[in-house]
């Protein structure tokens, strides 16, 4: 990467129709701002670019008419804390809506595409990292590390993540400069990297049933290559994601979906987690529990009910798989309204 701005940022805004401003009083004089130059859209992104390492962000965008936003990437991953996102982005279940960690992993020459209505705001900090930081910076300091991007696919729709949102707080209000600033932002993306691990470990624990921690913390890997994938197998992921998105009832095992996908299962599982960052399964239960709370806190909906709408004949099998998604109890979402 010959730096995280020319190859990622630059060509975005172009086609975002945003431009340099002058007025940037109230962020960090270190970072660079940029403004929408269309009057379909308004407001401001904040960027501080390291090399081809990083890039701290804050951004809060308004949007007067709906539409899209689409352009094509070079591979990288984004973690951001969410005040407020009505945006939808494809490939990201739970990303949406307000006070949420919301993260994306994308691949090299994979498109970008988010949806929005008249009135849409998306307001974050964010953190962008690039595979010159995660494959070659993180690995030459340590030697071994863990599969970066299959972490920060599994804290995506994390609400409940005190010490990472207080740290894009930080972020956002940090006003040194010179090689202060070079230092808190290199300090501060580590840290959110090394929160989003810890987390990425108790999540694996609580799913693998109480797996000693010691022994999921020492599995440490050096990350391969990322899978390319041409066109026409990603248009075929998309189908397949289209169907777990349109009937989350519906039997949606790997055998069904590498089917719709028109893939062998093992291409469909290799190609899926290297586009979405996850196992096929992983993501049928996010967009099925996604649903749920849509459910739980829009509808009048039975629990017992509810379930069968995203795939489960048991409401018991339905609660656990909701706890160990979301953290609590569908019953809780409920009694909270």
């Amino acid at each position: 990467m010959q730096s995280i701005k020319h190859d990622l940022y630059d060509a975005a805004f172009e086609l975002c129709d945003m431009e340099p401003a002058r007025d940037a009083d109230r962020y960090n004089p270190e970072g660079s701002l940029y403004r929408f130059q269309d009057e379909r859209s308004s407001g401001e992104y904040w960027a501080y670019f390291r090399d081809n390492l990083f890039a701290v962000n804050i951004f809060d965008l308004r949007f007067h008419a709906s539409g899209t936003m689409r352009y094509r990437h070079t591979e990288h991953l984004c973690i951001a804390y969410y005040e407020r996102n009505d945006l939808v982005v494809r490939g990201l279940p739970f990303s949406q809506g307000s006070h949420v960690i919301g993260t994306y992993v994308a691949d090299e020459g994979g498109e970008y595409l988010a949806r929005f209505d008249a009135g849409a705001v998306a307001r974050a900090t964010s953190i962008t990292i690039s595979p010159d930081y995660y494959r070659r910076y993180l690995l030459g300091r340590f030697g071994s590390i863990p599969d970066i991007r299959r972490m920060v696919a599994l804290v995506d729709g994390s609400r409940n993540f005190p010490a990472l949102v207080a740290l894009f707080k930080r972020m956002r209000e940090y006003r040194g400069t010179g090689i202060a600033a070079e230092l808190f932002y290199e300090g501060a993306v580590a840290e959110a990297v090394g929160l989003v691990i810890d987390r990425a470990n108790e999540i694996d624990l609580e799913r693998q049933g109480g797996e000693n921690r010691a022994a999921i913390e020492a599995r440490h890997v050096k990350i391969p290559p990322a899978r390319r994938i041409s066109a026409d197998d990603a248009r075929s992921l998309e189908e397949a994601e289209a169907y777990i998105r349109r009937s989350p009832d519906a039997r949606l095992d790997c055998r069904t979906l590498a089917r719709i996908a028109c893939m062998g299962q093992t291409k469909f599982k290799e190609s899926f987690r290297s586009r979405y960052g996850c196992s096929p399964a992983s993501f049928v239960r996010r967009v099925r529990m996604e649903r749920a709370a849509e459910l739980l806190s829009g509808t009048d909906l039975p629990i017992q009910q509810i379930a069968k709408e995203v795939g489960y004949a048991k409401p018991g099998a339905f609660a656990a798989a909701f706890s160990r998604t979301t953290g609590v109890l569908p019953s809780a979402i409920r009694a909270s309204e």
